[in-house]
């Protein structure tokens, strides 16, 4: 597959964008590592006798928590903040981010931004808050025509079908947030129509280091491009400009109001308190590296394979977006036959918000079932655990990327089982061994799907969904209509399976 050079990219860019040549070259910079003098580091004490290579982790299972999460992190920064999203919305949640971390550089707090190039907002607007002198916000793998991005596909596609789908917040090198959230409502279950069921990790500890390593890399890559280069604003953001906003936007009412309010969170209670207990275990960060996206090389994959044959017994995975391809499902089925106990939860096709995805996976369902492999399939009205009263959202969504091996170790990341993961997008994932831990959350888990999934099993040759709340058995695809049937049915026929 044909793939265009740094070089080339770098050439478009002085074609295609808002580009001005006489524009000084990028300034490489890096993280300054633990900053003792952090708040933050007084916040999180390991307790005694705790080795030093062992890193503490919090789970951040509901999205309210996801949410209030990140904001402490950035409001309790003193020196240095690196952002790193897929997507990264102009809704309510992201505005309230936007706004702690212009609040955060007002103060003297260093931020980099790095956002892939599949975003929504306009150039301008994110030039307008790369203009302050303590914000510089990078795209990666941008498209060259800024206008009309459909020509960029036509005349660049293979380039641009390759993503940055990392997620990590880093706050003054003492915590960062890795899991499956992107930043924006549907995320944190903010008033949206679908309300994604995901996980994030809380981390302090050596993993916090790699993840720093591994924002360097792509923050310095030569895919990574200064906003300055793309797009330049006539003036930054300024403090007049965000008390306008605030009045006009009411926000802070939004998330301090009795349906949304941050103090009705046992986790607020808890931050305020100091008394926020983390599990603490040997941690690893894998991640691909930028080049990947050139060259289709996963350091990331190396790595989940060696952990997936080192599992003993068993292995629960959960990925919204689970394409196995032929392969994949052979190793499954191989694995089951041979006496471990494999059980997938991914998306039904109702839960799923990309049909064509489930058209692919539904191809190896029966394979899989007759191999002895456990299949589970996520509602679409399953009930995501929030303490909020009301979400607004009228459909529920997996989104999390979890495993969940012997009992004893849990993998969290970007990545799902498909074969964009491991051959387009960059990822990356944290492993975590603790098995008090990973042996609750496996028990949780499998009760959760009693009620917010359906297994799925072969009955006298025909695919059938139990849906063990309500004692009922189903004999096609639950809660979709004929429309999204053949829509999915009809995409399992594409040539696309690579793409998915």
């Amino acid at each position: 597959m044909k793939r265009c050079s740094a070089l080339v990219l770098s050439a478009l860019l002085l074609i295609g964008c808002e580009s001005n040549a006489a524009l000084a070259p990028k300034v490489a910079s890096y993280h300054s590592g633990l900053d003792a003098s952090s708040p933050l580091a007084e916040f999180f004490q390991p307790p005694a006798n705790t080795p030093t290579h062992y890193s503490g982790f919090y789970p951040l299972g509901t999205g309210h928590d996801a949410l209030l999460t990140r904001l402490a992190l950035i409001e309790s920064a003193s020196t240095s903040l690196d952002l790193q999203y897929y997507i990264f919305r102009d809704d309510e949640t992201s505005q309230l981010i936007i706004w702690r971390i212009f609040e955060a550089a007002e103060r003297g707090v260093k931020v980099r931004l790095l956002l892939d190039d599949m975003q929504s907002r306009k150039d301008s607007t994110i030039a307008y808050l790369n203009g302050h002198p303590n914000i510089e916000i990078r795209l990666f793998n941008p498209h060259q025509h800024r206008y009309l991005r459909m020509l960029s596909w036509i005349t660049d596609g293979d380039r641009l079908n390759r993503r940055m789908h990392n997620k990590s917040l880093t706050a003054d090198g003492v915590a960062t947030i890795v899991g499956g959230r992107n930043i924006g409502n549907e995320y944190f279950s903010f008033q949206s129509d679908v309300e994604f069921g995901d996980f994030d990790l809380l981390i302090h500890g050596p993993v916090v280091e790699q993840t720093q390593v591994q924002f360097d890399h792509y923050w310095n890559s030569d895919f990574a491009i200064p906003m300055a280069q793309i797009h330049q604003s006539e003036r930054a953001l300024n403090q007049q400009d965000i008390e306008k906003w605030r009045k006009e936007s009411k926000i802070e009412h939004k998330f301090t109001s009795d349906q949304y309010s941050f103090e009705s969170l046992p986790l607020y209670q808890h931050i305020i308190d100091n008394q926020l207990a983390l599990n603490w275990g040997e941690g690893v960060l894998l991640y691909d590296l930028p080049e990947k996206i050139d060259n289709g090389q996963s350091q990331l994959i190396d790595g989940l394979a060696q952990l997936l044959a080192d599992v003993q017994n068993t292995a629960i995975i959960v990925s919204p977006y689970f394409v196995p391809t032929e392969t994949g499902t052979q190793a499954l089925t191989k694995a089951a036959k041979s006496g471990k106990k494999i059980i997938i939860l991914t998306n039904s096709l109702a839960s799923n918000d990309v049909f064509a995805v489930h058209g692919w996976y539904a191809k190896y369902r029966e394979e899989l079932l007759e191999g002895g492999v456990e299949l589970w399939e996520m509602k679409a009205k399953a009930k995501i655990e929030h303490q909020w009263s009301v979400t607004g959202s009228s459909r529920s969504s997996l989104h999390a990327k979890v495993m969940l091996l012997d009992s004893r170790k849990m993998f969290v990341g970007s990545m799902n089982m498909d074969p964009r993961s491991a051959e387009l997008n960059t990822e990356m994932a944290v492993i975590f061994e603790h098995p008090e831990y990973v042996a609750e959350a496996e028990q949780g888990l499998l009760e959760l799907l009693k009620t917010s999934a359906y297994k799925l099993e072969i009955k006298d040759g025909d695919l059938i969904w139990h849906d063990y709340q309500n004692n009922q058995v189903l004999d096609s695809e639950p809660d979709a209509g004929w429309l999204l049937r053949s829509g999915a049915w009809l995409s399992g026929l594409l040539p696309i399976e690579s793409f998915l």
